[in-house]
């Protein structure tokens, strides 16, 4: 049996988040990170947020997602009481961010709207604390 997430498995993920977010087709999962997460990056707005995804996002796919992949195996599941994300698959990458200078979690779900189009759900994004 194939151990789950798998490098392309992985990659593909980021390139369809990606994807969501220059089609604007994004929104939180949750805000109950916002406040604390806005104030450690230091971001006025949730415009800023969306902003910075695509740069961070770029970074994970240029140091290789299987290599910034913090989540389980298998990925865990959503426990959000939104039905949009509820039991989706949570998508959680840490690594060594150029732009914000220093080690950065970011944590995200991805759901495909009616057409078949990939959706970004914000969890979490914040500077990476060894547990």
């Amino acid at each position: 049996m194939v151990k789950r997430p798998t490098p392309s498995e992985l990659y593909g993920k980021v390139k369809n988040a990606l994807q969501a977010l220059y089609a604007g087709r994004r929104d939180f999962g949750t805000r109950k990170h916002w406040a604390s997460d806005s104030d450690q990056l230091d971001l006025n707005s949730a415009a800023d947020l969306w902003a910075l995804l695509p740069v961070l996002l770029e970074e994970i796919k240029q140091a290789r997602p299987e290599n910034c992949y913090a989540g389980t195996q298998p990925p865990q599941r959503s426990y959000e009481a939104d039905d949009t994300i509820r039991d989706e698959e949570l998508w959680a990458f840490a690594w060594d961010s150029q732009h914000l200078g220093r080690r950065i979690y970011l944590k995200f779900v991805l759901t495909k709207n009616r057409r078949g189009e990939w959706h970004y759900f914000h969890m979490d994004c914040h500077p990476d604390v060894p547990k």
